[in-house]
C-alpha cells in the first residue's frame, strides 16, 4: 500500500494524473474505440484523441457504423455530456 501511495504521489509531483473512468451523466454513456473515449464532430463523425491529437475513426472500421448510430441515438445527450464533462477526458484511454 505504501508503494502505491508513493508511486501516485510521484506522478502528481510530475504534473501527471490518472483520470477516473468517464462518467455516465446527462443521459449519456460514453462510447469507446480501441480503448479510447470517442468524441463526435458537429456532423456526428466519431474521433478520439491520441497524444492530444484528434484522430477520426476510419470509415472502413467495423465499429464505424455502430459509433455513428450511437451518435444518432444519443446526440442531444452527448452534447450536454460534452459541455459539462467531455473535455476533461481527452487523455483517457482504458487499459
Amino acid at each position: 500500500m505504501a508503494a502505491l501511495l508513493l508511486s501516485t504521489a510521484g506522478l502528481a509531483s510530475q504534473g501527471c494524473y490518472v483520470e477516473a473512468e468517464p462518467v455516465y451523466a446527462e443521459g449519456y454513456q460514453p462510447a469507446f474505440y480501441n480503448g479510447y473515449l470517442v468524441y463526435y464532430d458537429a456532423g456526428g463523425r466519431p474521433f478520439y484523441y491520441e497524444g492530444g491529437v484528434p484522430i477520426f475513426v476510419p470509415v472502413t472500421s467495423p465499429f464505424y457504423i455502430g459509433l455513428v448510430n450511437h451518435w444518432h441515438t444519443y446526440g442531444p445527450a452527448y452534447g450536454r455530456w460534452y459541455a459539462h464533462y467531455g473535455a476533461r477526458y481527452r487523455g483517457y484511454r482504458r487499459r
